[in-house]
C-alpha cells in the first residue's frame, strides 16, 4: 500500500525557540507561525550542507526560488505574497524568504512547491546533482537588527527618537539648537579667515555687527 505524504507540516519560531526549521519534509506545504514577524525575525535564510560542488549553485537556488510559493497570513494585513529571493555573494549565494511587515503579533507564512511535489523532493531535485546524497537543508531565522525595540531608539544615520517624538540628529544638533562648525574660519573683519582648533575658544565674527549701520540718533 502507497503511503501518501501528509498535506502540511506545522512549527512555530519564537524568541528563544529553535533555530533552524526543517525543509526536507515529506509533505507538500510548510505552514509556520511567526511571532513578532519584523520585529524579532526579519527574513528567513535557507542553509544547507550541499556546496556548489555538489550541485548548490546559484543558478540552481534561482531555480528552487522560482519554484517556491510563499503566502503570509495576518490578522492586519489580510494575505500577501511571501518575497523568495537569491543574494549573491563570494562564494555562492543564499535563498531568502520574507516575513512580511513588521508585526508585534503572530502570522503565518505558508510555503509549497508550485509544482505539487513535497518540499523535500523538490530540494533534492533542484540543490543536489546525486539525488541519493544525503544532506541536510533548512530554514534559519535571522534577528531583525534595525527595529526601534532592539536599539532602544536608535535610529540608523546617527539620529535618534527622543520623548519628545521629535528627531534628532546627535552628530551635530547640540542642545541649545545651534550647529557648530568647530574647524570652520572665522573671519575678524580684516579680510583674513583665521582657523581655530577645538581647544580653543571660539573667535567671534567682530565684523558681522556693523554698528554704524544702525541708527542709534548718533552722527
Amino acid at each position: 500500500m502507497t503511503s501518501v505524504a501528509p498535506a502540511a507540516v506545522s512549527a512555530v519560531l519564537f524568541k528563544g525557540g529553535q533555530t533552524l526549521v526543517d525543509l526536507l519534509v515529506d509533505a507538500t506545504e510548510l505552514r509556520l507561525t511567526v511571532t513578532g514577524p519584523g520585529m524579532l525575525f526579519e527574513r528567513l535564510d535557507l542553509v544547507t550542507t550541499l556546496t556548489p560542488f555538489e550541485g548548490c549553485t546559484v543558478r540552481r537556488l534561482r531555480d528552487l526560488a522560482g519554484e517556491l510559493e510563499g503566502t503570509i497570513h495576518c490578522g492586519l494585513i489580510g494575505i500577501e505574497e511571501a518575497p523568495v529571493t537569491v543574494v549573491e555573494h563570494r562564494g555562492g549565494g543564499i535563498l531568502q524568504i520574507g516575513l512580511g511587515p513588521a508585526s508585534m503579533y503572530q502570522s503565518e507564512l505558508v510555503l509549497r512547491a508550485r509544482t505539487g511535489e513535497t518540499l523535500g523532493a523538490l530540494l533534492r531535485r533542484l540543490l543536489s546533482d546525486d539525488p541519493d546524497r544525503a544532506f541536510l537543508a533548512g530554514l534559519y531565522p535571522v534577528s531583525a537588527t534595525g527595529h526601534l525595540e532592539h536599539d532602544h531608539g536608535a535610529m540608523h544615520g546617527g539620529a535618534a527618537m527622543h520623548d519628545d517624538g521629535a528627531m534628532h540628529d546627535g552628530a551635530a544638533m547640540h542642545d541649545h539648537g545651534a550647529m557648530h562648525d568647530h574647524g570652520a574660519a572665522h573671519d575678524h573683519g580684516d579680510g583674513h579667515p583665521q582657523e581655530h582648533t577645538p581647544d580653543q575658544p571660539a573667535p567671534h565674527d567682530h565684523g558681522a555687527h556693523d554698528h554704524g549701520a544702525a541708527d542709534h540718533g548718533h552722527p
